[in-house]
């Protein structure tokens, strides 16, 4: 929370203090102001300095604002010009190179605070690990993907200097602005390897594609600083996440990432390729044997399947799908079901991909009435009735709120309630969640939300079969109740099942850690929250304890 004293110390009113998004949830923004906590005097003060006269071409820094007796620091709390603008690290790629080039430029010949190598949390954890050889048991999930990385490292020598290490979500794009680089973290290591840092969290986590590496060609020992980078942010990720699933994810977002640095430096082709729109384009026309003249995008999804419309020679347009081969297990084992979009053409070599009917954009849907609530409860039960041999059994989950129990940070950036009520709270959510049953022998889709309907002339289709999994339908069914309050539909509970504190207590615990630690998508993030927010709300009143609310400065 936002003390009131610090409020007035630094003169800005505390009923105007808003929670900012990021910053683990606790900075604040209060008139022309940006408050962050957890600085101590000699921290404070010496980034204070460092930025108050830093500045050069291509970037802008926010500035340090004394308190009122003249310091920089007030009860561990700073504060600095607010700066606008949004994240955009793919899009703007280009942009946020040159900034940050600029921005470690301006730093060059600043020397390291004393401080710098003395933190214990688990990013400073993780650099000594890659950078001075200290030893540290890596998770089973993630610990061959490590050592790949470091076996292809080879000795540098490169100056080192201040670096930013967390650039690629905190350079914001304003119209008419220059970039500006927020929330420093500084670290000392070469110039290049922020850079570094930045490429391969938005190769894992954003889909970036593989030529925005083209940008940073001409940065010396580019190539050892990327594998260095990504060995560092898996260790990171295995340091700070207990649960095994959402290892196993991070392994899903980063395996093809790190073939990709080491096919660059054995000089060789990836093994995981991307699918480029020209192989989509030929596989298509080998599958229906005609023509593709053009492919389309196509907007929504997040997942790294690639998505197209490809218009064929002979008239008519089609909806072709790569990577993900549990849905072409779906729709072969399906195919025919009137819930499903009608399949042209399929195969799993080179590529799982899926050739399917191109549905009327004015079918998709957008709002949830009252006959499309029903109707959909009907199609869930038609789904549930059904087993698909090859899809995964969902069996028993790890209990989300033991990670947030190691790490509170990860829901309190969602900026849902505040850190008191989640003390106060916890162990009653851990609890019911953990009698939430998942195992089952049904067959459950796992994001049923509007986005993934088409209804139109009397059919209701589903779509995007990546998450199915044979698990307990009620689970199911509380994810779709979730979905439809997030989207403006009515509150889950008078459409609840059995089990629905428990599916509402891991429901919202499993929304933080499904959000990457980097995940630079705003709109994945709101729709994650929203959810977050739903879940929650529902728990708590299943649960009988007070609502989670995000709390003013006290």
């Amino acid at each position: 929370m936002l003390p009131v004293e610090v409020c007035a110390a630094f003169g800005v009113a505390a009923d105007s203090a808003v929670r900012l998004p990021g910053g683990a949830g606790e900075c604040w923004r209060a008139g022309g102001l940006v408050l962050k906590p957890g600085h101590s005097l000699a921290a404070g003060s010496w980034l204070a300095e460092v930025f108050a006269d830093l500045s050069g071409p291509g970037f802008q820094v926010p500035r340090p604002v004394r308190a009122a007796d003249g310091s920089w620091v007030v009860d561990g709390w700073a504060a600095w010009t607010a700066l606008d603008g949004e994240p955009a690290p793919v899009k703007r790629w280009p942009e946020l190179v040159t900034a940050t080039r600029g921005f470690h430029a301006a730093l060059a010949g600043v020397p390291a605070p004393r401080w710098v190598g003395r933190r214990r949390d688990r990013w400073a954890v993780a650099d000594r690990v890659i950078w001075e050889g200290v030893n540290v048991d890596v998770a089973p999930e993630l610990a061959d993907l490590v050592d790949a990385l470091m076996a292809a490292c080879r000795p540098l020598r490169l100056p080192s200097q201040l670096v930013h290490g967390d650039i690629a979500g905190n350079v914001l794009f304003a119209d008419g602005q220059p970039p500006a680089v927020i929330d420093f973290s500084p670290g000392w290591r070469p110039a290049g390897y922020a850079l570094a840092v930045a490429a391969v969290d938005v190769l894992a986590w954003s889909a970036a594609p593989p030529d925005i590496l083209d940008e940073l060609a001409d940065d010396e020992e580019i190539d050892q600083l990327l594998l260095r980078a990504l060995a560092w942010r898996l260790v990171t990720e295995s340091l700070g996440r207990t649960d095994a699933d959402s290892r196993r994810a991070v392994r899903r977002a980063n395996e093809p990432v790190v073939d990709l640095l080491l096919s660059r430096v054995a000089g060789r082709p990836p093994t995981i390729a991307p699918i480029t729109d020209r192989d989509l384009a030929e596989s298509t026309s080998r599958l229906l044997g005609c023509e593709i003249t053009g492919l389309r995008p196509v907007s929504g999804g997040h997942s790294r399947a690639v998505t197209r419309l490809a218009d064929r020679a002979d008239g008519g347009t089609v909806f072709a799908k790569a990577g993900s081969e549990l849905e072409v297990t779906v729709y072969e084992a399906l195919s025919g079901s009137s819930f499903l979009p009608r399949q042209l053409a399929a195969t799993r070599e080179p590529v799982p991909t899926l050739v399917l009917e191109a549905l009327d954009p004015s079918g998709w849907v957008h709002e949830w009435t009252p006959q499309l609530i029903d109707a959909t409860r009907g199609l869930l039960r038609e789904v549930h009735a059904l087993t698909v041999p090859g899809v995964p059994a969902l069996g028993a989950v790890a209990n989300p709120w033991d990670a947030i129990a190691a790490d509170p940070t990860r829901l309190l950036r969602m900026l849902v309630c505040t850190d008191e009520w989640l003390s106060k709270h916890l162990d009653t959510l851990r609890a019911a969640a953990a009698t939430a049953p998942t195992a089952g022998e049904s067959l459950i889709h796992r994001d049923v939300r509007a986005a993934n309907l088409w209804c139109q002339g009397g059919r209701l289709v589903l779509v995007d079969w990546a998450s199915a999994a044979i698990g307990d339908p009620w689970l199911d069914h509380h994810l779709w109740l979730v979905a439809v309050h997030a989207e403006g539909g009515p509150a889950p509970d008078a459409a609840e099942g059995p089990h629905a504190a428990g599916h509402a207590a891991l429901i919202a615990g499993q929304q933080p850690l499904l959000t990457p630690s980097r995940d630079a998508d705003p709109e994945l993030f709101a729709q994650r929250r929203r959810r977050l927010e739903v879940a929650l709300s529902w728990a708590a009143r299943r649960l009988d304890i007070a609502p989670p609310y995000q709390g003013r400065p006290t």
